[in-house]
């Protein structure tokens, strides 16, 4: 397995010894949830972020809302805030609950149906510009 903190800048040894820049920017979505409304039987969305190097779409589904197999032209990672839905895999099942992560490959079907009243987030990792 590789190493979980691979790609983090370490504290210096010069003069300087901070890490990392002052440049540069940071987004804080402080509230994800309610953000949308079901559609009748497809949740709702609304992009959270949007810039260049990912995007953050916030759907909420009520219970038995779906959303058709579909796929993503991006590398994807799918956590649940609230609530339950079956996400179906071209090999499986899931059930995801808040505290999972799904990563998915570019291009992979999966549809996913909604348990409960459900509050999710798709993270969009778009390539470098």
């Amino acid at each position: 397995m590789s190493d979980p903190t691979e790609g983090h800048v370490q504290q210096g040894d010069g003069p300087d010894r901070r890490p990392g820049t002052t440049e540069g920017t940071s987004t804080l979505v402080e509230q994800v949830c309610g953000r949308a409304e079901s559609r009748g039987g497809r949740p709702g969305a609304t992009a959270v972020v949007d810039n260049d190097s990912a995007k953050v779409v916030a759907f909420e589904f009520a219970e038995g809302d779906q959303l058709t197999e579909h796929a993503a032209r991006h590398p994807v990672l799918i956590q649940v805030i609230r609530g339950r839905v079956s996400f179906e895999l071209p090999d499986r099942t899931v059930e995801l609950a808040p505290g999972a992560l799904l990563h998915l490959t570019p291009m992979l079907r999966h549809a996913v149906r909604a348990l409960e009243p459900t509050t999710l987030t798709v993270t969009m990792l778009l390539p470098h510009p």
